[in-house]
């Protein structure tokens, strides 16, 4: 039970950590001055969602994400093509980001024991 805490609280503040990056980057490119809830609503069910498959072994869920994603690209268009290119760059970084965000808790998830012995060790307990 304690280590299931633990990665619970690892991917809580994982989750922070990826709202408050995207919001920086987000307020960079595109000068946004408040932080996008929907956005990072979003993101967090994307990563859950891949997650959840590839937990369960079922890494076809990856490619039925990336067209998911393309599809919505699709229809996306900007005013120029610096806007557009900027758009692309943190669009493909974000997917990039949360695909292997989402590796890195099916990691955790999968050498918690390994963890939770670290931990002990570290602690001393």
């Amino acid at each position: 039970m304690k280590i299931v805490l633990i990665i619970i609280f690892i991917m809580l503040i994982s989750e922070i950590v990826l709202a408050f990056l995207f919001s920086l980057v987000a307020q960079f490119l595109y000068k946004k001055s408040q932080i996008d809830l929907k956005s990072i609503v979003k993101g967090l069910t994307e990563r859950l969602f891949l997650t959840i498959f590839m937990f369960n072994n079922l890494p076809h869920a990856i490619t039925f994400f990336s067209a998911l994603k393309l599809a919505t690209r699709l229809k996306h268009e900007e005013s120029n093509k610096g806007d557009t290119e900027k758009f692309n760059s943190y669009y493909l970084i974000g997917n990039l980001i949360s695909v292997t965000v989402a590796l890195f808790y099916v990691w955790i998830w999968n050498h918690a024991g390994d963890i939770d012995s670290g931990l002990l060790r570290f602690f001393g307990n």
